[in-house]
C-alpha cells in the first residue's frame, strides 16, 4: 500500500527547493548556504536537514525528481517504441517541450550555472538511452550517432531555455524530429 506524504512536508519541500532554484540564478552553487536556502524558503536550519543531508543532496535529489518527472509526465516514452509515425513523435517531443517550458526556472537555473554540470550529463544520458534503444529497434548499432544525436538534442534545448525560448514547443518539436530524421532516426 502506497502512503500518503503529509501536504505540510510536500509545501516545505517545494519552498526549499524554489528558494534553492531563485538562489541558483542569482549566485555560484558553491557561495550558496544552507543560512541562504533556510532564510529564503522562511523555514530553519533544522527543517532543512529533516530532509536533505546538504546542499548536494538537495542539488541531487532536484534533478532525480525533475528528470522522473519529466519522464513520467510527458509521451516522450512512446518516441522509443518500433515503428512511430510522424504525428506520434512530434507530439511526443512537444510533450517534452512543454514540459521544459512548464519548468523554466529549474531548467534555466541548472542549465545557466556552469559550475554545475551534473544535471547536463544526467540529461544527456537518459537522452543517450533513449536514442539508443530507438536506433537499437531500427537495427542500428552505432555509438557515434547515438552521442551526435543526444549532445545536439541537449545542446538545442540548452539554447532555447537560455534564450527564453524564443519559439513555441510544436515548432522545437517539428525542427527536432526533422533532424532525427535526416540522421536515419525514425
Amino acid at each position: 500500500m502506497e502512503t500518503k506524504t503529509d501536504r505540510r512536508i510536500l509545501r516545505t519541500k517545494k519552498a526549499i527547493n524554489r528558494a534553492f532554484l531563485e538562489l541558483f540564478t542569482e549566485k555560484e552553487f558553491d557561495r550558496i548556504t544552507i543560512n541562504d536556502i533556510s532564510e529564503r524558503a522562511d523555514v530553519n536550519r533544522g527543517t532543512f536537514y529533516l530532509h536533505y543531508i546538504d546542499k548536494y543532496d538537495l542539488l541531487d535529489q532536484c534533478i532525480d525528481d525533475h528528470l522522473n518527472r519529466m519522464i513520467h509526465s510527458c509521451t516522450f516514452s512512446k518516441f522509443t517504441e518500433e515503428k512511430v509515425e510522424q504525428v506520434e513523435a512530434i507530439e511526443a517531443l512537444k510533450s517534452l517541450f512543454v514540459y521544459f517550458e512548464e519548468n523554466f526556472l529549474f531548467f534555466s537555473s541548472m542549465l545557466s550555472n556552469k559550475k554545475t554540470s551534473a544535471f547536463r550529463e544526467r540529461m544527456l544520458e537518459f537522452l543517450s538511452s533513449a536514442i539508443q534503444k530507438k536506433i537499437h529497434l531500427q537495427g542500428m548499432e552505432n555509438e557515434l550517432i547515438v552521442q551526435f544525436m543526444a549532445s545536439a538534442f541537449v545542446g538545442t534545448v540548452e539554447s532555447w531555455i537560455l534564450n527564453h525560448m524564443p519559439h513555441p514547443p510544436q515548432w522545437m518539436a517539428e525542427q527536432i524530429w526533422t533532424l532525427f530524421e535526416r540522421n536515419g532516426i525514425k
